[in-house]
């Protein structure tokens, strides 16, 4: 019995020395793969957030995470989910980054990894949270003017990336009690504005994140007086600039529902400016005889240019004049009191002609070519740059081109202190009350050349 007691009791010891020993070597594996799996391990990074941009940087921020050997930086595609790195920060303690160089008015998606290395291998944390960031709108340059009376234009350069504007026009130079838009054009016209009021005008771009408006910094400040209309007055000033405008060819027949002869007279009506119409008679109508008395109502003078304008130089003949003088004295009951020469070409006989039904001759000294161009603009261009104090400038009232450029010709030149008069009067005034004589041709007030 003893001996058997014993042995039990030595094989009892074995198996608590077994399972010791069972026990120390679960203890040793779990914490070698503890080890393991923490060396792998890596936390995510979390609150990563943008916290300063401007028009082409970004700049983000995160929590350090621990045991973080570094940062990686991915770009991801908003549509496919693809992410592209960016940026490796290599230092864990690092938790910001500035993305540089970037469009302004640009969105990106980003988001944020830490890594660290355990037994030469590399593991990376999980995906973080992706966050929308954006670089700001850049800023614009202004421009703001008054084109017309009561008229507020407004420009300003067009941003990348922008998908509208905010602007604001004041009375004030702080803005209080601003006018607001939102616009998605580059330029802005405001209308029935008080002429001689001062408007202070900046812009603003702007991009969208989730329908909020996210706004660039302002522009500069541009302010404009707005316009008063300018009439020029009745009673010619001598010692003022003189300008006398002169149309050939007309008068004008209706086109799609307009006459430009008509369009030109109701601007010298509109700004009290006369003008000199040398006609071809042959193409009065009962449609167009009203342009006629519309021109002698307001001042303007009536010249010949010949009944059809079909000879030149020498093949005018003096029945090509008269029979244009008494058409027009037929049509609105006054004879012309001026001839201009088909091409301006002169002869003896245009002439003689001439001095016998008391005609002085027009030639020019701007010529607008607004029947080469039939361009408004480059009309408008022409005249005013090449305009001086006793000149006279040709151009054709049978071109709606040309009835457009004359609105904006006349006001420019008044507002440019010049007073716009027949050929008669400009000549008679800038001469000191000499009336120009009948069979000579003039280029301008102080010019004769009868060689043209």
């Amino acid at each position: 019995m003893s001996i058997s007691f014993m042995g039990d009791e030595i094989l009892a010891k074995k198996i608590k020395i077994l399972t010791f020993l069972i026990i120390v070597c679960i203890l040793i594996g779990a914490c070698c793969a503890i080890i393991v799996v923490n060396g792998k391990s890596i936390d995510v990074v979390e609150s990563v957030e943008m916290v300063e941009n401007t028009s082409n940087s970004i700049n983000i921020k995160w929590n350090e995470v621990k045991n973080a050997e570094g940062y990686y930086i991915y770009s991801v595609d908003e549509k496919s989910g693809k992410a592209e790195k960016i940026a490796d920060i290599q230092d864990g303690a690092v938790c910001s980054y500035e993305l540089n160089g970037i469009e302004s008015g640009s969105i990106c998606k980003l988001k944020v990894t830490a890594y660290k290395t355990f037994n030469k291998n590399e593991y990376e944390s999980e995906d973080a949270q992706v966050i929308t960031a954006y670089s700001l709108p850049s800023v614009s340059e202004i421009k703001a003017s008054s084109p017309e009376e009561g008229i507020l234009s407004i420009k300003w350069t067009e941003q990348k990336n922008a998908q509208g504007y905010e602007l604001e026009y004041s009375k004030n130079k702080d803005f209080s009690d601003s006018k607001k838009e939102t616009l998605t054009e580059n330029s802005f016209k405001a209308e029935k504005l008080t002429p001689k009021d001062i408007y202070y005008v900046r812009v603003r771009s702007f991009i969208k994140i989730d329908d909020k408006n996210i706004y660039g910094d302002w522009s500069g400040v541009s302010k404009a007086d707005i316009k008063e209309k300018l009439v020029m007055p009745a009673d010619i000033d001598p010692k003022k600039p003189i300008v006398a405008l002169s149309f050939d060819d007309g008068p004008a027949y209706d086109q799609n529902g307009k006459n430009s002869t008509e369009e030109i007279l109701k601007v010298l009506e509109e700004y009290g400016a006369r003008a000199t119409f040398f006609m071809c008679s042959s193409r009065i109508a009962e449609s167009n005889k009203k342009c006629l008395k519309k021109e002698i109502e307001i001042g303007c003078e009536i010249g010949n240019h010949t009944y059809d304008h079909s000879h030149y130089g020498k093949s005018v003949t003096a029945n090509d004049i008269k029979k244009g003088s008494d058409t027009i004295k037929k049509a609105c009951g006054k004879y012309p009191t001026i001839f201009r020469c088909p091409g301006g070409m002169m002869t003896s006989a245009i002439q003689k002609e001439c001095k016998k039904e008391g005609m002085p001759i027009a030639y020019w000294s701007v010529d607008t070519e607004d029947w080469k161009s039939k361009n408004a603009d480059s009309v408008y261009k022409t005249a005013v740059k090449y305009v001086y104090d006793g000149s006279i400038i040709l151009m054709h009232d049978i071109y709606p081109s040309t009835a457009e450029a004359v609105k904006k010709i006349v006001p420019k030149l008044i507002e440019d202190g010049y007073q716009i008069v027949t050929v008669s009067e400009m000549l008679t005034v800038k001469n000191g009350g000499k009336a120009p004589k009948a069979g000579q041709q003039y280029i301008d007030y102080k010019t004769i050349n009868n060689n043209t």
